[in-house]
């Protein structure tokens, strides 16, 4: 495997609507699922007689089910926000999604950043900034540093330095194309929180890339917006700031990595 643990968790359902949460890596295949599913439900039939479907619903209420491929992996992050994956009986035709789960399908998908947890964001930004970091070769920095043309080349170097630029997009995406002031003010406030908990997580990459999102000139020119946001957010933004200030070579950001233990994220 490409690491030791289990990085993702899939959810997969029977035709009953009953579900196990199954521990599966990136390269876990969708056959691996199916025996891991059957064991987890107590299916004592052979694998060869079940397969994996993934179940969609479309904003308008259109229902598709197809079975994966055996050897499909990366099962966690392909799935959409209205899908789920079935654990289905070959050779058996059999609605595993109805129109009133399909509504509620598409319902629960419908998710605003507001209805999310701070702290979870923070997570699963960590979790994804380092599943990259994780897999950047020495080679690549000096590469990058000295300019130079391997066959390597720098790939997850710059997997890794794009990151930055999307979720400081996502930032400034999110509180612009909010119309309503109060509403703005409480995105700004959820992204601070999530920036806290970056910076907790030791996941710098992620607190930086926020902070410059809030720090854009598209979101700090919303006075108005920005008066709203409680002063105590006011002051914890600006700390935040100021571990990202460029002065002295970066001294305050070197001294909180210094003065920290392993693993961390970087920016």
């Amino acid at each position: 495997r490409g690491t030791d643990y289990p990085e993702h968790v899939l959810k997969v359902y029977k035709a009953d609507q009953t579900c196990k949460y199954l521990l599966v890596h990136k390269e876990t295949t969708a056959h691996e699922v199916v025996m891991l599913a059957l064991q987890e439900f107590g299916i004592t039939e052979p694998s060869w007689h079940f397969s994996l479907c993934e179940v969609s619903v479309s904003e308008g209420g259109i229902i598709k089910q197809k079975r994966l491929p055996d050897q499909l992996q990366n099962l966690a992050e392909r799935i959409g926000l209205s899908s789920r994956y079935y654990l289905k009986t070959n050779g058996i035709t059999e609605t595993l999604v109805g129109d009133d789960l399909a509504s509620e399908l598409v319902r629960e998908s419908n998710v605003h950043f507001l209805q999310l947890n701070a702290v979870e964001v923070a997570i699963q930004l960590t979790l994804q900034d380092f599943s990259i970091f994780r897999q950047i070769e020495s080679t690549e920095y000096v590469d990058e540093l000295f300019d130079l043309t391997s066959r390597y080349g720098t790939p997850m170097l710059s997997q890794f330095a794009e990151l930055v630029n999307r979720e400081m997009f996502w930032v400034v995406t999110e509180v612009c194309s909010e119309h309503n002031l109060v509403r703005r003010s409480k995105i700004i406030k959820q992204f601070i929180k999530v920036a806290r908990q970056c910076k907790e997580c030791k996941n710098f990459n992620s607190m930086f890339a926020i902070i410059s999102g809030l720090g854009h000139g598209a979101v700090s020119r919303l006075r108005l917006t920005w008066d709203k946001l409680p002063s105590k957010y006011q002051r914890l933004f600006q700390d935040l700031q100021q571990i990202m200030d460029p002065s002295r070579n970066m001294s305050k950001y070197r001294q909180l990595v210094n003065s920290g233990t392993p693993p961390i994220i970087p920016f």
